[in-house]
């Protein structure tokens, strides 16, 4: 009992001990004023963040959100900036989705596109709620309605198109995001009246032209016809572009005299070499004539090739102008391929230009010998000839045979025929062109098709792999020892030594 009234009496005291003045001392401690100092940090860090956060989020999409995927899914290429810093008419874009339940890919890259440009607006309509817009349009839900509202015409884009999953040539399941490609096209064939007819021959064992391709094509606004040349002697008049697409039978001598004279009028002819060794002697002596020898044996290079592997080649592109467009990483991969031997040319006024090459350590490979040097592998021949129309008037008053008064009139008109060539159909081999990511074959390629136009540009944008890209090593080597066993047993050993080390100090 006594120790419990000593206990009460103690604490008793403390209390009456306790002041103000002595609370502010203790608060005057070193520690309590870190510790608010760090605390007042704190929440000032807490606070700009947060203001931040709501300066951020009112910012153009085109700058708050940053894609950092491989292949830069969402993000809006140089070709689609180019088109739409050009346009004259407004452009909308009516979703006719739930924007709430809309693939956020889809809906970032919408964001993107329509505040790339201020032409370009965007206006989100959902179809239940207003069902007509469907009939009005005569589209489905989950679509995109592309109008320019100054002629009022307008294209669909469904989602299907922008997100669509396939087989590669592997038959491994592949997702592909074409949003820029579709949408740069849809605004291209609306506001630009330019039309391109693309006649492919016929009669010769052509091969057909990949899928891939013809995609582009349709982006690019290019029609194709067929043409046989083997029965049709007049070319059409609304031909922009022959394109000679891997035949592996021979044209005839009327036919080679019908493309020469073509040309010389200023047509435009492309010729894609068989990826078969196709006999085809009048079509090499075409092609000798514009001054490029095709090889008798198929290219390797030594030093420009695929993991050392020698007919795998990796051309230098030499081209300029607008065979570069679109181009970044300017890497293609061209297998299995022959390729030309360039020589003055028998045409008149004709000037080749080579577009892709091997390097000097390129190879000519046949059953006999193998000769080093440079190959042509893609190649334009320009054709240039001047036409001279003359017009003789003569004083009415005049009837005298003196024709010294007579004023001729002479007008000259330069006109320039082209001839390009390439020297397999492999590159663009679809089984080529889907296992690689990074290659830009089909750039190449339309490029190519795209510089026989005058007025227009390459708008055509591949769709993108949403798949993993895998990088294949073929024949590895000492590669496969070096990761596979040397570096985790050196890891191995090191973390053993260390422990071993720590344990004895």
């Amino acid at each position: 009992m006594k120790d419990k009234v000593k206990k009460i009496s103690k604490t008793y005291k403390m209390r009456q001990h306790f002041s103000w003045s002595g609370m502010r001392r203790s608060l005057q401690t070193t520690h309590v004023r870190q510790g608010a100092s760090r605390s007042g940090v704190t929440v000032l860090v807490l606070a700009i963040v947060v203001v931040v956060n709501l300066i951020v989020g009112q910012l153009p999409q085109t700058i708050n959100t940053i894609d950092l995927s491989e292949e830069q899914v969402t993000e809006i290429s140089q070709t689609s900036k180019n088109l739409l810093n050009d346009l004259e008419d407004p452009i909308t874009l009516k979703v006719l989705a739930d924007q709430t339940t809309t693939d956020t890919a889809i809906q970032s890259f919408l964001g993107k596109y329509a505040a790339t440009s201020n032409k370009v607006s965007i206006e989100w309509i959902d179809p239940v709620l207003h069902p007509s817009v469907l009939t009005d349009y005569n589209a489905e839900e989950n679509s995109v309605i592309v109008e320019n509202e100054t002629t009022g015409s307008f294209e669909v884009i469904s989602f299907s198109s922008i997100i669509s999953t396939g087989y590669d040539s592997s038959y491994n399941t592949v997702t592909t995001f074409d949003g820029d490609g579709q949408l740069t096209s849809a605004i291209n064939r609306l506001t630009n009246q330019n039309e391109h007819t693309i006649y492919l021959s016929a009669g010769h064992g052509e091969e057909t032209l990949v899928s891939s391709i013809t995609t582009l094509f349709d982006k690019a606004n290019y029609s194709t016809a067929e043409l046989n040349t083997v029965t049709t002697a007049e070319m059409p008049e609304d031909m922009d572009l022959l394109l000679i697409y891997g035949p592996t039978t021979d044209f005839t001598e009327d036919e080679i005299t019908n493309l020469e004279m073509y040309i010389a009028d200023g047509g435009k002819v492309m010729v894609v070499l068989s990826a078969e060794d196709a006999d085809t002697p009048n079509l090499a002596a075409f092609m000798k004539a514009y001054g490029l020898v095709e090889t008798s044996g198929y290219i390797a290079d030594a030093e420009r090739a695929y993991q050392g592997q020698s007919y795998y080649l990796i051309p230098a592109i030499t081209g300029t102008g607008v065979y570069l467009d679109n181009l970044s990483s300017q890497t293609v991969l061209l297998i299995n391929t022959k390729g030309f031997t360039q020589v003055d040319p028998t045409i008149e006024d004709a000037t080749v230009t080579t577009l892709l090459q091997t390097s000097e350590n390129g190879y000519n490979v046949t059953e006999n010998e193998q000769t080093q040097g440079t190959y042509t592998l893609g190649a334009v021949v320009t054709q240039t000839t001047t036409d001279a129309d003359e017009e003789t008037t003569s004083d009415d008053e005049t009837t005298s045979s003196d024709t010294d008064d007579a004023v001729a009139d002479t007008e000259t008109e330069n006109q320039e025929g082209k001839l390009t060539i390439l020297s397999s159909t492999n590159l663009v081999a679809e089984d080529v062109t889907s296992a690689f990511a990074t290659l830009e074959n089909n750039t190449v390629f339309m490029n190519m098709v795209t510089a026989n136009f005058d007025d227009i540009e390459n708008i055509s944008i591949e769709a993108k792999t949403l798949s993993s890209n895998m990088n294949t090593v073929t024949n590895p080597g000492g590669y496969s020892v070096l990761f596979i066993l040397i570096i985790p047993l050196a890891i191995l050993v090191a973390g053993f030594v260390i422990w071993f080390r720590r344990r004895r100090a």
